[in-house]
């Protein structure tokens, strides 16, 4: 959900900062995910070239964190199955970032972008389109928040899973707004989440499948 850094073009009279949506948060300068995207732009600030901050909220690819029960017809475990997020299709991203690099797209030059998919969906409707992608039912086992802490934890810092967990727990609450898509930013017709999903079919699927 963070990747943040700066990219330059060729020519370095442009950078690309990739910062992330919870920078905006109450609290992002304590928090373990927006911390260091925080950094990092103010790290950019007052730079003697153009930068381009992208902000992405969730990522479609955040989903492969489903592969393994998935592709081993075991429940997918929420602590908030109806946690509503805008995920972004990775090659969105990469198109807008390319258009502000290049110069093409004047108008992205020096901004800060929070940049979403076209669409929300529940954590449940985006294991619809996984199970629409692979052709099988993705069963969803509700667990308490301190029983996702502890798996979670044993993959991430305590601190950052409980921070993704705030995260989701807000989500459920306010759905996660639409924000800028490469429709908005480039006139292109912004890839969907369920697009992401057939395009990946593979990995939610056992060796061997």
């Amino acid at each position: 959900m963070e990747n943040a850094g700066p990219t330059a073009s060729s020519s370095s009279s442009a950078v690309i900062g990739a910062s992330a949506g919870s920078v905006l948060a109450p609290g992002a300068e304590t928090d373990p995910l927006a911390s260091h995207s925080l950094r990092v732009e103010r790290a950019l600030a007052g730079a003697r070239f153009t930068v381009t901050l992208l902000r992405p909220d969730a990522f479609a690819t955040n989903a492969l964190g489903w592969a393994y029960p998935i592709g081993r017809d075991l429940p997918v475990r929420l602590a908030h199955p109806e946690a509503t997020l805008a995920p972004i299709h990775p090659a969105d991203i990469a198109d807008i970032a390319v258009r502000a690099l290049t110069g093409d797209g004047g108008s992205l030059a020096g901004r800060a972008l929070t940049l979403t998919g076209p669409e929300q969906l529940t954590f449940r409707e985006q294991l619809a389109a996984a199970s629409d992608a692979i052709g099988r039912a993705v069963p969803v086992e509700p667990i308490t928040r301190e029983r996702a802490a502890e798996e979670m934890g044993a993959h991430m810092p305590a601190a950052m899973a409980g921070s993704l967990l705030d995260l989701w727990a807000a989500a459920t609450v306010t759905p996660v707004a639409v924000a800028d898509t490469t429709e908005t930013l480039l006139g292109a017709p912004a890839r969907t989440f369920r697009q992401w999903a057939r395009e990946n079919a593979h990995a939610f699927r056992a060796p061997g499948r």
